[in-house]
């Protein structure tokens, strides 16, 4: 007899929660809980950015299921540096008591990243799902929604029951991951069948730049799952890579294949996450960067040379959404130097500079000293600028300021902020296709922006998410691990 017939028409009432934070050890920053975007129960339906996210996936699912969804707390922030002790005390706390206060649950479904880190603990995610494991006790399920880069630890596998994590990169699957998460869940409850996981450690290191999920060997492996899964009723639930994090000097660094499915089932997937570390172990020299990629001086000579247009160059070195300052001003050096015409740089985070065009308005000129040109100097050596302020704006709750320097045009906001879309551009009365050249403080870029372009180059640029791993000072990533070690 299964759940829902011994109890008939009775709701599974499901506690909803949530913490995303992709933590960049290599950065001096600190996120504090200022940082972080939150909300607490029925609130979270009224964040707009958040529609059609992992958090929302989730809920909604939950519902179409006929689940009574209890959301709880939730925070999201860009990533960046080490999350603050106490803002990490902080959203524990309203997380475990929201959850206690709930009343009487028949689980918990969650959305982390999966690669947070605060002071003083590396796992954060690990000991979240520990302090709640000691607080519901063992019989509860728990199934958490992931991040691909998610950092996969011992503790994460002990106290959650089961996993799902996006297959995309660039993450264009967030509500469809919340939405696996739900199900999986769902059904747990409704057959009264337990979940557990099976694990595979795999130790390669690897950027997202060159785990790109449209090309290869990523395309083959993101199939390998879904074949996994395919028997309808039995076999594994759901299976899933995480790739880590490479810009997190972590002892847990590295990838991992987890499969989740029924206890009875154990030995099955066991046999699964084998086969899928094996199978990426045999394809680990196979993982390059799926753009064209150049050190900045050659990638600004073969953006020159390109007779298409627009050409969007990555600032690789400098991307905020790995963790990156995002104050590095190295290209616009480069491009002063070159006395470029028709280029866009976008968008560098300068609060000082912000006011100081805002203070000179549209069509006066502002001294400014923008930025650092050294990202790893103690005190930042700025770029100083004779610039012609164009507008001023504010767009997404971020103030802008787009500033001329001869051709070239410069976009710099008072907050760390990702232009994931050249909309936010056009609604600073840009047009992005009008210029010859583009270059975006990213990585791998948005669909929005390789639509756009005739031609996209990753710059290898210096930087708190420099794409070079074998530059980066790693003290504390267990070893050997793959390409840093001949394995």
């Amino acid at each position: 007899m299964t759940k829902d017939e011994a109890h008939p028409g009775k709701k599974a009432r499901i506690a909803v929660a949530g913490i995303m934070h992709e933590t960049n050890t290599f950065t001096a920053l600190r996120t504090g809980l200022a940082d972080f975007t939150v909300a607490a129960g029925q609130e979270v339906h009224a964040v707009a950015r958040w529609k059609g996210n992992v958090f929302d996936g989730i809920l909604g699912t939950l519902d179409d299921l006929g689940a009574e969804a209890v959301p709880v707390y939730f925070a999201r922030a860009l990533p960046s540096g080490l999350i603050e002790a106490a803002a990490f005390e902080a959203i524990c706390d309203r997380i475990a008591d929201g959850i206690a206060g709930c009343g009487p649950i028949d689980g918990i479904c969650l959305a982390l990243h999966g690669s947070m880190c605060a002071e003083g603990c590396d796992d954060s995610e690990g000991e979240l799902l520990a302090r709640l494991r000691a607080a519901v006790g063992r019989e509860l399920p728990i199934v958490c929604a992931l991040d691909m880069h998610a950092t996969v630890t011992a503790a994460m596998i002990a106290h959650a029951d089961a996993f799902a994590a996006y297959r995309t990169a660039p993450h264009i699957d967030e509500y469809d991951t919340g939405a696996r998460a739900a199900k999986l869940l769902h059904e747990a409850l409704a057959t009264g069948r337990k979940l557990v996981n099976e694990w595979s450690e795999i130790p390669v290191l690897i950027a997202g730049e060159q785990s790109e999920t449209g090309v290869q060997p990523m395309r083959d492996l993101m199939e390998a799952l879904r074949l996994e899964e395919r028997a309808p009723d039995a076999g594994p639930r759901s299976a899933s890579y995480l790739l880590g994090f490479p810009w997190a000097d972590s002892p847990f660094g590295g990838c991992a294949a987890i499969v989740s499915g029924f206890e009875e089932e154990r030995a099955e997937l066991r046999q699964a996450a084998g086969r899928l570390a094996e199978l990426f172990w045999a394809k680990r020299q196979a993982f390059a960067f799926s753009t064209e990629a150049a050190l900045l001086e050659e990638a600004l000579d073969l953006a020159a040379g390109e007779p298409r247009k627009p050409v969007i160059l990555s600032d690789s070195g400098d991307n905020p959404t790995a963790g990156a300052s995002q104050d590095v001003t190295l290209v616009v050096q480069a491009l002063i130097a070159r006395r470029a015409e028709r280029a866009l740089v976008a968008t560098i985070f300068d609060p000082a500079a912000v006011l100081a065009c805002e203070t000179a308005g549209a069509g006066g000129n502002a001294e400014l000293r923008l930025g650092r040109l050294n990202p790893y100097e103690t005190a930042p050596s700025p770029l100083p600028l004779h610039a012609a302020v164009v507008r001023t704006g504010t767009v997404l709750d971020v103030n802008y300021a787009v500033a001329a320097v001869g051709g070239i045009t410069i976009v710099i906001s008072d907050r760390r902020t990702a232009v994931y879309d050249p909309a936010i551009l056009e609604a600073l009365g840009l047009r992005p296709g009008a210029f010859d050249l583009l270059v975006v403080k990213s990585g791998y870029l948005s669909p929005a922006y390789k639509a756009l372009a005739e031609r996209t180059i990753l710059a290898l640029t210096p930087g708190d998410t420099d794409e070079r791993l074998s530059e980066l000072p790693y003290r504390r990533l267990r070893r050997p691990i793959y390409p840093l070690d001949e394995m």
